[in-house]
């Protein structure tokens, strides 16, 4: 019996230190491994809800997750910067769900879904392979080919893109063909989402929060951001 105690007691400050050890660390890599990027740049007031947590002020630097639905509020914008180097730029009362993002750096395969369910954003490619991309609104999927455009969400669904480098293929979720389109060009996917019109002219809509931060008039706020009331 006494060997028994004198074993506990040599070897329990032993274990307690590993288990402690393990708490102060594990979960930090855990949160490491999970995080998909980090927020760029935040003008005004911008607001991050991960996957069973609480919707929560955002900041510059701050991770983002797999599932995590962030906002903007009016006049506000909130760049995002994935592992990729893929660039995701919400401009004012925007949401958009994080759905999914897998990378591999060594081979650039993967895949990053984003649902956007109203605002305006802006998304420029990074090193994924762009068979990977899936961009969501309630009225179309959009597949990318190395690509900056720009895509509005209005009220009741109705989708506008303008693609200013590259091309994307639109498709209306409730049927009709898909269609391509290029640098310069637009399409539009009425609220009915079943059909798409291609116009040969479209400019991005007037966000200051889509550009890049020293563009912005609000230079100040931009990549500081208040984050959320």
């Amino acid at each position: 019996m006494m060997q028994n105690y004198l074993r506990n007691l040599s070897t329990g400050p032993l274990i307690g230190g590993l288990l402690l050890l393990a708490v102060l660390i594990f979960p930090a890599g855990a949160q490491a491994a999970d995080s998909i990027g980090a927020v760029n740049a935040v003008v005004e007031y911008a607001y991050g809800r991960p996957p069973g947590a609480d919707r929560k002020p955002i900041y510059l630097d701050d991770a983002v997750f797999a599932q995590e639905v962030v906002e903007t509020i009016s006049q506000g914008a909130l760049h995002i910067l994935f592992r990729d180097d893929t660039d995701l730029r919400l401009g004012s009362a925007t949401t958009v769900t994080l759905d999914k993002f897998v990378y591999n750096a060594e081979t650039n395969a993967g895949e990053l879904v984003a649902s956007m369910s109203r605002g305006v954003f802006r998304f420029i490619t990074g090193k994924i392979q762009k068979q990977g991309v899936s961009l969501r609104t309630p009225t179309s999927h959009i597949g990318i080919r190395g690509t900056d455009f720009t895509v509005v969400v209005a009220e009741d669904g109705a989708t506008q893109v303008a693609v200013a480098e590259g091309a994307v293929v639109v498709t209306p979720v409730n049927g009709g063909a898909a269609a391509t389109v290029t640098a310069g060009q637009g399409a539009t996917v009425g609220a009915a989402g079943n059909s798409v019109q291609v116009s040969q002219a479209a400019a991005a809509p007037e966000d200051p929060g889509l550009g890049d931060p020293d563009d912005s008039d609000s230079s100040g706020d931009v990549g500081g951001g208040g984050g959320g009331h």
